[in-house]
């Protein structure tokens, strides 16, 4: 009795290896192998890309950090001015209450001096500050398009 089982068996099993055999692999693995030739059809191309996206970054980190290094500088120019126009004005309170002839026009001067300064620091902070939104602007096209690219091909 023990050898009837085994006789039915046999023949099931060949024919799971006869329907496998014709369907192939499953399909999982047919995606996996097709993206893996495509990875190493392209892999010079995709390593040579990276490196262009990373000299666009580098290039585009230094415009950035020179911006804000002049955003910086700005910014204590524009301090320094109003430290000095408060200076002054309170010089100028001092004054108006000498009776100098010469002093009140001279310190006039000096705020009106020092007004446009930091009236200039903060124009020039303004438009600095105005263009962080085009920070990294041709790296991100970059990858976008090569994203598309690559979601187009697989």
């Amino acid at each position: 009795m023990t050898q009837q089982p085994e006789e039915h068996a046999a023949p099931v099993d060949e024919t799971r290896a006869d329907a496998q055999a014709h369907l192939g692999p499953p399909p999982n693995d047919l995606n996996l192998f097709a993206l893996l030739r495509l990875l190493r059809s392209a892999g010079r191309a995709l390593l040579a890309q990276t490196a262009l996206h990373g000299q666009l970054a580098r290039v585009e980190w230094a415009e950035e950090r020179n911006r804000l290094l002049q955003m910086l500088l700005a910014t204590l120019f524009g301090f320094a001015c109003g430290l000095t126009l408060l200076l002054l004005c309170s010089t100028l309170v001092l004054v108006l209450s000498w009776a100098t002839p010469y002093r009140i026009p001279a310190l006039l001067g000096l705020l009106l001096v020092h007004g446009l300064g930091c009236a200039a620091a903060w124009y020039r902070f303004r438009l600095l500050a105005a263009r962080s939104s085009a920070s990294f602007a041709a790296t991100r096209e970059e990858l976008a398009a090569d994203l598309a690219l690559l979601k187009s091909r697989l």
